[in-house]
């Protein structure tokens, strides 16, 4: 039996509803009065921040646990849970073009995970993100075993350096565009940051994550606080940086793991199904907002909205049910891919779900 933590569905819930709210507004024209609703696509640096930390947190607790991590189990889960509904959809978006375009060349690099570091990316545009996604994934377990041989605080201090690093990188623009994994993986390592610290240093984590709940009321603040400058700018203030972002969604982490939410049962349900659904949402909304666009592009933003968001969860919840949950639980009918982890009823072992 897997154990959820309500208050990480919570988090994977808005930002996917943050993302989602911001492509809509792009779609629909941004107006000017809803135009800094598109600051709303930090959501995926929030999803960032939370793929670090729950990767982290398992790949520590399997080196707790066992000794060692095992990091071709690890890819294979991984690949299992992101790679079949990822494909789904591509091979839809391919076919789509072939049919509707002139011209259209098949983008043979989509299938390995590299058009974020491609001149232009023709279609499927969200889909950067998981490139950096999968990036990660190929290199954090590895990286993992390299920091288990390092005494925690060079490990620490190793991790807060990798941290850093990105913003050298763009504050010397080595870079073609802000797509590239190198430029963007401050927030998940944030997360790695998180689960290091959780696991090397308990005492103090737990006192860290007692801090989690002032702390959080004060970053959510300061994160609305630029909604509010987008729509009355103020010449000394602009969008957070990306390393800024890592340390305000990294103390939402703490406050997940200081908070046992319950919202009430049909909320708790809502927030269930859309943190289940969250990749599927994420992978179908762009069709579901092109269909939009064809058919109300002339009414109200609400409607405009609510049509939108019921399109993406309908095709999410077949691909949800069709691809994504049953391969899924292929993972544990085999030897390769059965989890090493087994699920306790500790508080700490409850934030670790649905990876």
């Amino acid at each position: 039996m897997i154990i959820r933590n309500l208050s990480l569905d919570f988090l994977r819930a808005i930002a996917i509803l943050m993302v989602f709210t911001g492509h809509t507004v792009l779609s629909y024209g941004a107006p000017s009065f809803l135009s800094p609703l598109q600051f709303g696509g930090t959501g995926v640096d929030l999803f960032f921040v939370l793929s670090g930390w729950l990767i982290g947190y398992q790949l520590f607790n399997e080196l707790k646990r066992h000794g060692n991590i095992d990091v071709k189990r690890f890819w294979v889960r991984r690949w299992m849970r992101t790679l079949p509904a990822y494909y789904a959809v591509l091979l839809f978006t391919i076919v789509q073009n072939l049919i509707t375009k002139d011209n259209f060349s098949i983008p043979w690099n989509y299938f390995f995970f590299v058009q974020n570091y491609a001149e232009t990316m023709p279609t499927f545009t969200v889909s950067w993100s998981l490139c950096v996604e999968e990036q990660f994934y190929l290199v954090i377990a590895p990286l993992i075993v390299f920091l288990a041989k390092m005494k925690k605080n060079h490990r620490t201090v190793l991790l807060i350096t990798l941290m850093l690093l990105p913003t050298l990188f763009r504050e010397f623009e080595l870079y073609q565009n802000l797509q590239e994994t190198h430029v963007r993986w401050d927030c998940c390592i944030m997360g790695i940051l998180l689960a290091n610290v959780c696991f090397s240093y308990p005492k103090f984590w737990q006192r860290f994550v007692i801090l989690g709940p002032k702390l959080a009321i004060v970053t959510l603040c300061v994160y609305l606080s630029y909604y509010y400058f987008r729509w009355f700018p103020n010449e000394f203030i602009s969008d957070p940086s990306k390393l800024f972002l890592a340390l305000i969604f990294g103390s939402w982490i703490l406050w997940a793991n200081a908070i046992n939410l319950s919202l009430g049962g049909v909320v708790n349900k809502f927030v269930y199904y859309i943190s289940t659904r969250s990749y599927a949402i994420y992978l179908t909304h762009p069709d579901a907002l092109a269909v939009t666009k064809r058919l109300l592009s002339d009414e109200f933003f609400i409607f405009y909205y609510s049509f939108a968001f019921l399109l993406s969860c309908f095709a999410a919840e077949f691909l949800y049910r069709l691809i994504e949950q049953p391969i899924m639980d292929m993972r544990s009918k085999f030897d390769f891919s059965k989890s090493r982890n087994k699920p306790t009823t500790d508080n700490q072992q409850q934030v670790v779900a649905n990876v």
